[in-house]
Parts: structure tokens; sequence; C-alpha cells
């Protein structure tokens, strides 16, 4: 509605979804030949059957928790967002624009879904409110000057929890294929979180002859507060059903309880019993565990609990130079700082003793980024000034962020607030082990000291925010009026990536054999750090990437009652690791050779085809159809070194090529003289391509992500609307 010098837009969107999946409510392949399997008279059968293995656990559960491990899982959505517009023209040379979002989620189970997760292993997401303010004023100074003015703030709260069961620990299970169980660790038993962000930016442009300059600057604070009380209930991870079986039983003789081992032979015993003549430990069947805890042993709110700000600052000049001759050039540069979080007195820390270490690799600081400089140039050239051909060339520097998640780990993890506790198989020989799903007992010390094994995360002294230089030419040559072909190509080389890395599980040299077949380095040596420390993860810069590609494509502009796009994507995607947001986990093939770990990107897609079309019709149809298609992605399937030949990170491919085809046909009816309806209908994946889902760049047992969907992907759909306008 315009009346005055003002527009007011409203406008009000829901989405409600029920989907149920089966998981481990059918079977999984050759169904069982036995309706209960058990240890005592089935293990063999379990250990070489998918689906006993599915039996023997809903079994297990629902008799030792009784937890109903095979329901249906229903993934409900529920979803609400408002936005409200206003446009006022303050004064002919000042226009000041303002808009307000309140977005309203509660996505039950909408943490996994996974094909063998049982019922409880899954989460609520919400219910969150998002409200978000911005504010944009512009005001022409003069006929050559203009300013403009944002503001924004945004008020994010988070909540999340975990599905309600009788299995506290998260706890997982074999290989191909990996159960899980209980509460996701990251969502234990509930997790608060509330995220505020204010935001100030001013741009100044200066219109002067042949140059539009403009400079201006940035101020972004963000503020999480929040009690994430992350691994507070425990995760178990096990190499087999039978292993997990035999350590969840009482503890007897004959490899049943806590301190269970597993031989070579596939014999189990229980420590101290050493594994029979001939034979040698496999290292299982408990692979990992991990809780966090007060320091003396005891899950309290005040050791998850962080209260953390960024504070962002930027200021930037650029100018476009209209040359004459066709040729216009862009050039500018940009400044950026991010300052990170303090931290307790290092001194204070349980790692204070290793600070003068050459050895240890932080000062116990989240190093402040102040020297983000940026420049950064572009060219084009339309070829004899006819419109036909036309060059482009750009080049700059950009630098990424380091987000939140990556920073509280090593506010909260340093021993005083809170530390954490991990064992595994080898552990037996030496410490306590948890009972499942229990934690482990609770171990007081003295005031001022720390448990032995105490483990702690920390930054790099030497960190820097991720770097890339990025270089793009193209060219584009009009075949007819309204029809343009086109090629680009860009390369992007990354410095200074993110990486996390366990600097005290590696002993002090990688061994001189290895293995001939194998998917990780053997180390030598004690670990530097015990047993003082546990765990000692360090987030750095270590990373380094490349990227290359390849576009060549053809657009029509809308005319004859038509338009399309059609493009080819060739690329190499490459870096050293993938991972930019999972803090928990060290990827490194071997940490004293990381040069070893460089090759194709998770996200690597070699090859990609996007079509793209838009038609009016006879008798007012309009129809939009689109075709999508890319290669799958990168997977290193084990083993990594097969008979001494490494074959390299990412050398196979999942199954997770992409091909859709979607269209959307449409009408509109008038009513009146100022109403219209449009009915439409709309499909999606026409052809029902199976389009698998497979983010996994670990294997399924030891995935840490906080959302994970893995198999067939969206099925076709189809989608009626009506849309009335007014």
């Amino acid at each position: 509605m315009v009346k005055n010098r003002a527009f007011y837009f409203l406008a009000l969107e829901g989405i409600r979804e029920n989907l149920v999946r089966p998981n481990l409510s059918e079977p999984i392949g050759t169904p069982c030949s036995v309706s209960n399997p058990t240890l005592g008279s089935n293990e063999a059968l379990i250990n070489s059957s998918a689906d006993c293995q599915r039996v023997a656990l809903l079994s297990f559960f629902k008799a030792s928790r009784g937890q109903d491990e095979g329901q249906p899982v229903k993934h409900t959505i529920n979803n609400t967002a408002l936005l409200t517009k206003a446009d006022w023209n303050v004064s002919p040379g000042t226009n000041l624009s303002v808009s307000y979002n309140f977005d309203y989620s509660k996505n039950t189970n909408q943490t996994f879904d996974v094909a063998t997760y049982g019922a409880s292993a899954n989460g609520t997401e919400g219910p969150s409110k998002i409200n978000l303010v911005n504010a944009n004023l512009f005001t022409t100074v003069t006929s050559s000057r203009l300013n403009e003015f944002h503001f924004t703030y945004s008020r994010e709260n988070r909540p999340r929890s975990a599905t309600p069961s009788g299995v506290p620990a998260d706890t997982g299970m074999g290989f191909v294929p990996s159960f899980r169980f209980g509460n996701p660790f990251f969502l234990a038993p509930n997790i608060d979180e509330l995220v505020k962000r204010f935001q100030l930016k001013d741009n100044f442009s200066i219109v002067t002859g042949r140059h539009t300059i403009k400079t201006g600057g940035e101020w972004l604070h963000t503020n999480n507060t929040q009690v994430f009380r992350g691994f507070f209930e425990g995760r178990y991870l096990f190499d087999s059903v039978t292993g997990f079986l035999r350590y969840a039983s009482p503890a007897a003789p004959g490899g049943f309880g806590p301190f269970t081992v597993g031989c070579s032979n596939g014999s189990y015993v229980t420590a101290p019993a050493s594994c029979p003549a001939g034979s040698t430990t496999t290292g299982g069947p408990l692979l990992f565990y991990l809780q966090s805890s007060s320091p003396d042993g005891i899950a309290r709110d005040d050791a998850g609990a962080s209260d953390i700000s960024n504070e962002e600052f930027a200021l930037f000049i650029q100018d476009r130079w209209q040359a004459g001759h066709g040729v216009t050039v862009d050039y500018g540069f940009r400044w950026d700082a991010q300052l990170m979080p303090n931290t307790v007195d290092p001194k204070t820390t349980a790692y204070a003793a290793f600070l003068n270490d050459p050895r240890f690799p932080s000062d116990g600081t989240l190093p402040d980024q102040w020297k983000e400089f940026q420049p950064r140039a572009g060219v084009v050239w339309d070829v004899g000034q006819r419109g036909q051909t036309v060059l482009r060339a750009n080049a700059g520097i950009f630098y990424a962020r380091q987000n939140m998640l990556s920073q509280v780990g090593s506010v909260t993890t340093n021993g005083i607030q809170q530390k954490s506790d991990f064992r595994n198989t080898a552990f037996t020989a030496f410490a306590d082990m948890p009972v499942w799903p229990n934690l482990l007992a609770p171990s007081a010390v003295p005031p001022g000291t720390f448990p032995l094994f105490t483990g702690v995360r920390v930054f790099d002294r030497n960190y820097k925010n991720p770097r890339i230089s990025n270089v793009n030419v193209g060219v584009e040559r009009a075949l007819a009026p309204s029809v343009a072909v086109y090629a680009d190509f860009t390369y992007a080389r990354g410095v200074h990536l993110t990486r996390f890395l366990n600097y005290n599980v590696h002993g002090t040299a990688a061994a001189a054999v290895q293995p001939p077949t194998r998917d990780t380095t053997t180390y030598v040596g004690a670990n530097p750090f015990e047993p003082q420390l546990s765990d000692v993860f360090v987030t750095n810069s270590r990373g380094r990437s490349s990227y290359r590609g390849a576009t060549f494509g053809v657009r029509k502009r809308f005319s004859q009652n038509y338009q399309f796009e059609a493009n080819y994507v060739v690329a190499k995607d490459e870096d050293d690791d993938s991972n930019e947001r999972d803090p928990f986990t060290d990827r490194s093939f071997n940490f004293y050779d990381l040069s070893l770990d460089y090759g194709p990107s998770d996200r690597d897609i070699r090859h990609k085809v996007n079509v793209f079309t838009y038609a009016e019709l006879p008798h007012r149809f309009l129809i939009n159809a689109r075709v999508q298609g890319r290669t799958a992605q990168p997977i290193t399937t084990s083993p990594r070194v097969l008979a001494g030949n490494d074959r390299g990170r990412n050398w196979d491919r999942k199954d997770n090529a992409y091909f859709s085809v979607d269209w959307r046909l449409q009408r509109p009816f008038r009513v009146g003289t100022g109403y219209e309806i449009i009915p439409s209908v709309e499909m999606f994946n026409t052809f029902n391509n199976a389009n698998n889902v497979n983010p996994l760049t670990t294997p399924a047992l030891f995935n840490f992500d906080g959302f994970l969907r893995q198999g067939v992907g969206d099925p076709r759909q189809v989608q009626l609307a009506v849309k009335v306008t007014f």
C-alpha cells in the first residue's frame, strides 16, 4: 500500500511437515533366522548378519533399559516466519527503510535421519525464537554524494534437547552397519543458547568525473551465552555389536563387563587376563569414551557455561573508474579485525606447567586478528564498445572469520572450569573404566591440583584466520541480439586454514616400520604431556587448499516469451582438511607429515550441469523448469594404505551423484479490477532419482556432526498452491 510517502509490507509464512522413517522397525537385508539371538547361543550369527545385530540390540535395550528402540521415527517440522517492512521518504533526499523479522521453529527428531539409528538417538531443535531488526538510512548529501547507514540487532534464542529416553549415554557400535542409541552427546540432556548481534555500518560515496569512490567502516558485536552440556552423559564407541553386548554385560571372566579386551583370534578376555598365546589385543571393544565434567568429575552446569563475545571491525575504500574505450577498472583495499574472547589466567589452568615447554603449542590465549589486509582489483573491457564481446578479470585477498563454536572449547575446557576424561580398552591396564551407560566415578583431588589425564583445548599461539587469494578471468560473446555464450576460470589458494589436531596422542615420532595395510599411522614414544594431560586439542592454522574451476555456458535474455540459461562446470577442489566445525576430531593421517593429508576436498565435485528456463505459454500459462546434475563427492574408503600402496586421502568416490528435474506450472486469473488468484502445481525430482545423501567424511561410527542425514534423498514430490494478490 502506498500513501503519502510510505510503503508498508507484511508477510506471514508457515511450514508444517510430518515424515515417518522406519529406521530399526524393519529388517536390514536378509531377515535374521533367529527371533531372539543372544551372545551365549548365537554370537557367530550376530557377527555375520546385520539384521541379527539389529534384533539382538533391540532385545538388549528392551530388557536392560526398558527402551523400545525399534519404533518408526516421526520427524516433524513446525516453522512460522513473520516479516514486516516499511519504507519512508523522510525528505526529498532521505529515505528510511526498517524491517522486522520473527521466526519460530520447533523441529522434533530433526537432528538425525539415519536408518540404523535407534529411536532414542535424536533430538528436538527448538522451540527457537529469532528476532531481527534492520534499518537503512539513505541520504543524498549532494547530487554527487550519498551516505548509506545500516543498523542490525538480532536476538536468537536457540534451545535444543535430546529425545527423552532411558539411555543417557550416546552409544555407537559397529562399522558396517553402524548403530547408534541414546542422547546425542551435544544435546544431552538439553542445551540453552542465546545469541545477540549488534551491527553498525556506514558507507559514503562520491561521484567525481569518471570515478565513483566509496569508503566506509563497520562494527559487529556478537555475544553467545550458553550452557553446553556436551559429553556430560558420556559418549561410547564400540568396534562391534558383540563387543558392545559383552562390555555392557555384568563383569565376569571370559570377556564381560567394562574390562573386556578383544583378541586377534576372535576371542575375548577380562583384564588383567592376557589374550591366548599367538594372539594380540585388537584395541577393542571400546574404541572411544569421552565425558566432560567439572574438575572433580561431576557434571555441573557451571562446567558448560560460557558467555563470550567477539568484536569485529572493518574499514574499506574502493573506486570504480570509467577509464574510457570500453574499459572499467575497480580497485580497493579492505582491512578487517576480529577480537577473540578472553580466557582465564593460563597460569591457573591444568596445562600451566607446560606453558614454557617448547613442545606445548599454546600460550593459553585466543590470539586477536589485527592484520587482515585485503587488496582487490578488477577490470571489465567491452571490446570495440559494441556490446558484443566483454572480457572480465579480477583478483583479491579475502579473510574468513573464526566461528564461536571453535572458540568456546578453548575458553571452558581448561581444567579449572571443565575437563574431559578419555578412555579406551588400552586403559584397562592402569585406570578405572566406565560402566555402561554410566559415567566414570568422580575422583576428588586436593585444591589447586588437577586429576591425572585431564583433557584440555587450546588455540595455537601462532593462530591466524584463514586467508584466500582469488583470481578470476572470463569472456562473454553475443551470438544474437538476446543470446550470449560465456566462459570463465577461477583459481583460489587458501592458507592458514583451521585444523584441529590432538598434540598428545601421537607419541614422539612415527614408527619406522608401518603395517602394509592400514588406515592410520603407528607411533612410538611416550605422549609428551602425559600423565598430567590426556587430550590436548589445538585449534591451529596449518591447513591449506586450492580450487581450480572452469565454467562454460549459454544465456538467453527474456524475449519472444521465454528465457533460459545452461552451464557446465568442471573443477578440482583440494585441501588437507575440510573440517571447519568439528573440534572433536583429529583427522590427520600422520601427525608428523601433514602433507600426506593433501588431496581432494570433501566438497570436491568434478562435474556440474545446470539448466534453467522460464516461458510464457499460450492462454497465460507460465512455466519454470530446472535441471541439475553433479557427480559424486570423494571419501577415504578403508583401507587407505593397501599392501604398502598409500592411495591417499579421499581416493574413492561416494554413491551420492545427483540428478533432478524440477518444474512449476501456474496461471493467473483476474478477479475484479485489482485481484488475481494464481493456482500452481510443482514437481520436484520428476524422475524419482535416488540421489543418495551421504555427507560422511569419516567412518559413520566416528561421526561428530550436529546434524546427519544419510540414505536415499528426497523422493518425487508434488506441491499444489494458490496465491492471491491484490
